[in-house]
């Protein structure tokens, strides 16, 4: 295979649906009616349907689009920024970043400010290739918040991320 061009992204095949999840014992009940799991649960489904639809229409996964959106969100910005925007390391984003770059969606350069770092910035090609799968994403997800009040629901999110912030620096809420 040449090393030059991108990796294509190939769909995954289809798994059996997801069982529905009903603890038979009262214990089990305590970890899945949870807030945490039941975020936790979301997430997974929600990565999961975001997955499945970037590589089918845009040949590409979730994980690499996150860094491109990071970097549209934050404009040039180094791995380091991305990194801990998105709670993973600085190894995995370097990874990602490194097949970005070959696949033309991001330039990679020497920051200004610190020699050590690297500054990651969206190419043409990349600003593109974000913008087309984001409007997809919010077309093809449409309907997984059905009955859902989203105002409140937004609401109540930003206050357990501010709380979740709060924890991880020292115990502030």
């Amino acid at each position: 295979m040449d090393e030059t061009k991108p990796r294509q992204a190939e769909p995954r095949q289809a798994e059996p649906r997801q069982a529905e999840l009903r603890p038979t014992e009262p214990r089990r009940a305590e970890f899945v009616d949870s807030t945490a799991f039941k975020l936790h649960r979301a997430t997974v489904l929600l990565d999961r349907i975001a997955d499945d639809y970037l590589v089918a229409q845009h040949r590409i996964h979730y994980a690499p689009f996150l860094v491109l959106l990071m970097a549209r969100v934050l404009g040039p910005t180094t791995q380091q920024a991305i990194a801990q925007n998105l709670g993973v390391s600085r190894a995995s984003v370097t990874q990602r970043v490194g097949v970005l770059q070959k696949s033309g969606l991001v330039d990679v350069a020497k920051s200004a400010a610190d020699a050590r770092a690297n500054t990651v910035v969206l190419t043409a090609a990349g600003a593109e290739l974000v913008e087309a799968a984001w409007q997809g994403l919010e077309q093809h997800q449409d309907g997984v918040d059905f009955g859902v009040d989203e105002p409140v629901l937004a609401a109540q999110l930003d206050r357990l991320i501010q709380n979740a912030l709060g924890i991880l620096k020292g115990g502030e809420r």
